[in-house]
């Protein structure tokens, strides 16, 4: 899974492709983040199908690295999680290619077998938003 590292690039990505930035907001001890990524998110980002939908970035709530957010500025991953407001992970984030969110959040993750789909779904909707 690609880290958030530079978001003004990756926003500059999703503009020319005219698609979503999914942010998968995880912590370093979380096991549902592990379980998340391990079922579902890892294989998407993997994917040639989804790599045509969205765009996948990791942002590690409670590490000490800097990313660069939407708009260049350089910060560390826990004042770009507060300025999403992420209080519990994992936390899936969709947003346009300026950082501003197209779509609900999904916030957790159970496990179900419907988790898929809902991803697909709030992938749609948000993709409906942009174009």
């Amino acid at each position: 899974m690609q880290m958030a590292v530079d978001l003004k690039a990756t926003g500059e990505q999703a503009k020319q492709n005219s698609i979503p930035v999914m942010m998968f907001f995880a912590a370093e001890d979380c096991g549902f983040c592990e379980r998340l990524e391990a079922d579902h998110l890892h294989n998407m980002a993997n994917s040639n199908e989804y790599q045509k939908k969205i765009i996948i970035r990791k942002v590690v709530i409670d590490s000490y690295g800097d990313l660069r957010n939407f708009s260049g500025k350089v910060v560390d991953n826990s004042t770009f999680s507060d300025d999403y407001n992420i209080q519990v992970t994992p936390t899936l984030v969709l947003v346009d290619n300026k950082g501003v969110r197209v779509g609900r959040r999904i916030v957790g993750y159970n496990g179900s077998d419907f988790f898929g789909t809902e991803i697909d779904n709030v992938i749609e909707l948000a993709t409906q938003k942009i174009r």
